[in-house]
């Protein structure tokens, strides 16, 4: 590749950085800036640094317990998900039985199902004439784990077809079962894709809106939820809503930076087979 196409290639990485970066950016900034400089001046730099949007996000309304709502709810039901996941992967991928390819196929059909068209089935399902959950976050913890399984088998069965079979038969001459070939090899040996599973699913819980809309109640939210108490009647408090998504935010940048080259090996995972 010539130099200039290089120089030119860097410019448009560059361009699309900053296109891609500039509404984080704004948003940082007017979590530090008060409300009339937001209003009159949304893309100047903060005529004045405050923190008071910040403190104001947890003094008012239950931002604190959505908070620790949604992280409880996103960690146990993603480490549950990944756990039948791995497990269903590693039959799919190593064992032998009646009807395996039609069983994965049926998981995979959960892939092409709209999930949002099961808001209703599942609204009747969770409430007082069915399983009596519903305002609680067991009616979330429930669905999100089934949706999870689909794309988190596909991608776990892939990274298992991936392992050196010779390895996987030396452990079985050594002595080992099906659930010690899994737990001291297959496992070990795949965790960047049990990190990809793991942070995708997380971030799809975490930013989750409509179901915590329809099956959670009035005393019980999370953080999709309880950015609406920074809206007004007719009109938002910029400031105060950029100051929450601010520190909503955060933790999936953190997670993402430290995590993105198991994220990138995971998804490539089982794409070449030696």
């Amino acid at each position: 590749m010539s130099k200039t196409a290089t120089i030119l290639r860097h410019l448009l990485l560059l361009l699309f950085l900053l296109f891609t970066a500039y509404p984080l950016l704004w948003m940082a900034l007017c979590a530090f800036r008060t409300e009339g400089d937001a209003q009159t001046h949304p893309l100047a730099l903060p005529k004045e640094w405050v923190l008071d949007n910040l403190t104001a996000v947890f003094r008012d309304g239950g931002f604190g317990s959505a908070y620790l709502n949604s992280l409880l709810l996103c960690i146990v039901s993603v480490m549950v998900a990944v756990a039948f996941a791995a497990l269903a992967a590693f039959a799919f991928s190593q064992m032998r039985f009646p009807g395996r390819n039609l069983l994965f196929v049926l998981f995979l059909l959960g892939m092409m199902i709209p999930i949002h068209v099961t808001l209703i089935p599942l609204n009747q399902l969770m409430g007082s004439g069915g399983l009596g959950m519903k305002g609680t976050l067991f009616a979330l913890a429930g669905p999100y784990i089934g949706f999870a399984l689909p794309v988190s088998i596909l991608i776990l069965r892939n990274a298992f077809n991936a392992l050196p079979k010779d390895l996987l038969d030396a452990a079985r001459v050594d002595g080992c079962t099906a659930w010690g070939v899994f737990w001291n090899v297959a496992l070990p040996l795949s965790r960047p894709s049990l990190a990809t599973v793991f942070i995708f699913n997380f971030l799809t819980m975490w930013n989750e809106y409509a179901f915590a809309l329809t099956l959670l109640g009035p005393g019980v939210r999370t953080l999709p939820l309880a950015l609406n108490d920074f809206k007004g009647e007719h009109d938002i408090l910029i400031t105060q809503t950029s100051a929450a998504l601010l520190l909503v935010v955060i933790p999936l940048i953190l997670v993402y930076l430290f995590a993105q080259k198991q994220i990138i090996r995971g998804l490539t995972a089982g794409a070449v087979k030696e």
